[in-house]
């Protein structure tokens, strides 16, 4: 069990950490964690997990990619624009958008490899949904359905 913490965004940027928790553990777990990775900031979003890898980003808007068994880092990519979402493991990439209304594709792997980046007219808050084939991105404004071959659609 991946567990990151830290303070409420209305406080700004500020120390977190994330951390890997045996859930077959009883009692008091505090201080018995596999492993606790102290590079990351404040974070608000769940991680994601894929083929031994914890894909984790911070308020600060960074994206991280560690080793699931041992926390190492493999890489760490600056969106440079503040993160309140999760970031989504779908299509063999990494999916996350920023509070400056850019979506971030990355390849999943341990290689740090940008696919590209789109921005949209307003901020990225909540995590894209990847589902049958479709992305769904929302912002401030609108809801953008992608489906591959099709004409993206913004509906307000």
């Amino acid at each position: 069990m991946y567990v990151p913490i830290g303070q409420d965004p209305e406080h700004g940027e500020g120390v977190g950490c994330l951390s890997c928790i045996d859930p077959k553990g009883t009692g008091d777990l505090s201080g018995k964690a596999v492993w606790t990775f102290k590079g990351i900031e404040s974070t608000i979003s769940t991680p994601a997990i894929k083929d031994g890898l914890v894909y984790a980003a911070d308020y600060t808007g960074r994206v991280f990619c560690l080793d699931a068994k041992t926390g190492k880092e493999y890489w760490k990519f600056d969106t440079k624009g503040h993160i309140w979402a999760s970031p989504v493991v779908a299509d063999g990439k990494i999916w996350i958008g920023n509070e400056e209304g850019e979506l971030f594709i990355l390849a999943e792997g341990k290689e740090l490899k940008e696919i590209k980046t789109i921005e949209f007219p307003s901020p990225l808050l909540s995590s894209v949904v990847a589902a049958n084939g479709t992305l769904y991105v929302t912002t401030h404004t609108h809801l953008y359905c992608f489906k591959e071959g099709a004409k993206p659609v913004a509906a307000e």
